[in-house]
């Protein structure tokens, strides 16, 4: 069983890394379509400069700029959030600059501002429902006070309004109680005595074998199972046993693209300009 449920778990982790791809594409997609839309406003702008400057007036020219500009400005922050999701499913962080960054560094390597934690995601949905409650209580609330104005302005409307809200919900309530009868009655009928409702001999022993067969076939996919699995690391124990030396060699390698902070002694990536775990500036 533990097998199964390591095939089940494995399979459950592939096809959520697929999902998270495909978003991925679908986010990079829309970032793409994002900055040629704020190209086509950087070419519009260059345009309605240059007329501007024809024409010896940069009044017209000026306003049409600086609304273009504030829709490359709104254009930005779609990118910027649609890169901080992609981050997201990465298991990263998108740091103030523009880069990403892992999430267990405490500052950023390429600019050095501090990285400060992100809200565990059940706290955001935690968030996200008191929210909606609230938005729900004020909804409520302001039909309270609506129905209460309309009844001080006019008592006849109001008591009209109460007493027909009073006859649909005696309405209601009567439907609920003849489904009720009803299913009671059914609930009665469905489960009541019968005589001809127990199995002859033949049809238990029946039941019995394909009972045992089942097991068997259960026992037997087990049984390869497992079978399958010590192949698979005797496999890996081999490639592993004949790929020590490459890797030792890559490993050599990485020692040799990072380096240490000049502070607290870290390992950095060669051309790091601040420690991501001191915040040093590395000289």
């Amino acid at each position: 069983m533990n097998i199964l449920q390591r095939l089940k778990d494995g399979a459950n982790k592939a096809t959520e890394k697929a999902q998270h791809v495909v978003e991925i594409n679908k986010l990079n997609s829309r970032i793409s379509e994002i900055e040629q839309q704020k190209n086509s406003y950087y070419t519009e702008m260059g345009k309605v400069f240059y007329e501007g400057y024809r024409s010896q007036d940069m009044s017209l020219a000026e306003k049409e700029m600086v609304s273009l500009a504030k829709a490359c400005d709104e254009l930005e922050e779609q990118i910027y959030s649609l890169r901080g999701r992609i981050a997201v499913m990465k298991n990263e962080r998108l740091c103030q600059c523009g880069r990403t960054v892992p999430l267990d560094v405490n500052f950023c390597p390429y600019c050095g501002s501090k990285q400060e934690g992100r809200k565990p995601s059940y706290e955001v949905r935690r968030t996200e429902r008191t929210q909606d409650s609230v938005y729900e209580d004020a909804a409520e609330e302001s039909l309270y006070r609506e129905e209460t104005a309309a009844a001080e302005r006019n008592p006849d409307e109001g008591y009209k309004y109460r007493a027909g809200k009073d006859e649909k919900e005696q309405a209601q309530d009567q439907n609920l109680e003849e489904d009720d009868e009803y299913s009671f009655g059914t609930e009665y009928e469905d489960y009541g005595p019968d005589e001809d409702s127990y199995e002859p001999e033949e049809e238990h022993v029946r039941r019995q074998q394909e009972e045992k067969g089942r097991e068997r076939r259960h026992l037997e996919e087990l049984e390869r199972e497992r079978e399958r699995q010590l192949e698979l690391d005797r496999r890996i124990r081999f490639w592993q046993e004949n790929n020590q030396s490459r890797d030792a060699a890559a490993a050599e390698g990485l020692d040799r693209d990072t380096v240490k902070c000049q502070i607290c002694s870290g390992d950095l990536t060669k051309g790091s300009k601040w420690c991501p775990r001191c915040g040093a500036e590395q000289i």
